[in-house]
């Protein structure tokens, strides 16, 4: 295992939530910041704090209260060698807690635009925004905004259908959103089903037929989802799917579904619990933990590294299935691989990122390699705001 160190280093100005590199031009990236005003409620005399923001249970000082302000901003930064700058930075009135580049669908969308992206908000929103060309460089700029909750709800995440204009949300009432964006004039909204705790994590099968959830109730939830036509007549969905309370110790942060030509019901998931799961979860049928592995820290994002689901030969007998980035909160983050040898699955660590001192939530990787057949990273951290770009 390598214990990799960094390139180059930022400050940034406010906490950073989520990074995402631009699919079209993978040299820039798009950062979310998280801003809690810590003095506004203060005058209130509210002392009690809430569990509702991305942060462990063990650690939860910069926890807002329910009247408390949060805004944010979005970074644009480029990656040039070993260098990284910021191009532009743009306020946001709400905090952003996750944030992805919208889909080229080939049905009828909102935004049929590699430039256009998506942010999940801190007063209930997903705000729609692009990356604008201007002379000399870039900017962001904001288009419009779908409400789907009251304002004093947080939207902890959110994830785009692989194939139909539709978004699936998180949100700290528990509650788990779907919303049809075909259109402004043809939006359709749905409660796909709850959490007892809040909801900190969605996401699709890669065909688009299943969905799943996790809690702060450590539950793991998958659920059949409904065709976008189906949207207009609720009544005929049904329900088939299952709830599992028993595979996590803690609450649910990550979701990665796998499908492969090893099987098409595996997930692997992150935990508060610290651990990195491997999940096989039919929607009939027993669930079962196929390897698992604790990383140290909190598992708040999992990212797949590798670009294709086709196996590779790692060892004589050992097949890489997937290579996956760990965003592990107090740990740091994490470069894993999925390998099965025969019937047996292990996860191991190939390389660690451990120059965060504070909470990392956002990491991405650049979508190919260098000359050197090296990947670049970036990683974050929240409270000492810091940005870091290595390679391994």
């Amino acid at each position: 295992m390598s214990s990799v160190k960094h390139s180059k280093t930022l400050i940034l100005d406010l906490p950073p939530s989520c990074i995402v590199f631009w699919p079209q031009h993978p040299q820039y990236a798009v950062i979310g910041t998280y801003n809690l005003d810590k003095t506004s409620g203060e005058e209130k005399g509210e002392d009690e704090e809430s569990s509702e923001e991305p942060v462990s249970e063990d650690d939860q000082s910069q926890i807002g209260k329910k009247s408390q302000k949060r805004d944010g901003s979005l970074i644009l930064v480029q990656v040039d060698g070993d260098d990284v700058r910021i191009i532009h930075t743009l306020a946001t009135p709400s905090a952003i807690l996750d944030l992805h580049f919208y889909p080229l669908y080939e049905a009828p969308s909102l935004y049929n635009d590699p430039s256009a992206f998506a942010v999940a908000t801190s007063t209930g929103s997903i705000d729609i925004y692009r990356v604008e060309k201007t002379k000399p460089t870039l900017q962001l700029r904001h288009e419009k905004s779908f409400q789907i909750s009251d304002p004093s709800i947080v939207i902890t995440s959110f994830v785009f259908h692989p194939k139909e204009p539709v978004v699936l949300a998180s949100l700290t009432t528990g509650d788990i959103r779907a919303l049809n964006v075909t259109s402004w004039e043809n939006r359709t909204e749905i409660l796909v089903s709850t959490h007892s705790l809040e909801a900190w994590t969605v996401a699709f099968n890669t065909s688009g037929t299943s969905l799943y959830s996790g809690g702060d109730d450590s539950v793991l939830m998958r659920e059949e989802f409904p065709r976008l036509e189906n949207f207009v007549d609720l009544e005929q969905w049904v329900h088939l799917g299952w709830v599992d309370k028993k595979i996590h110790g803690a609450g649910v942060t990550a979701i990665l579904p796998l499908e492969t030509e090893l099987g098409v019901d595996l997930v692997l998931t992150g935990s508060y619990d610290d651990h990195i799961r491997l999940v096989n979860g039919p929607l009939i049928g027993r669930r079962s933990i196929l390897a698992e592995l604790n990383l140290g820290g909190g598992v708040w994002r999992l990212k797949q590294i590798d670009m294709t689901n086709a196996p590779s030969k790692h060892e004589e007998g050992d097949m890489v299935v997937a290579t996956i980035l760990a965003s592990c909160m107090h740990a740091g983050a994490r470069i894993i691989r999925l390998v099965r040898k025969e019937e047996e699955w292990s996860f191991e660590v190939v390389a660690k990122f451990e120059e965060h001192k504070s909470m990392n939530y956002g990491s991405d990787v650049q979508p190919f390699t260098n000359e050197q057949g090296q990947r670049t990273f970036i990683s974050t951290s929240f409270y000492d705001r810091l940005l870091c770009l290595w390679r391994f």
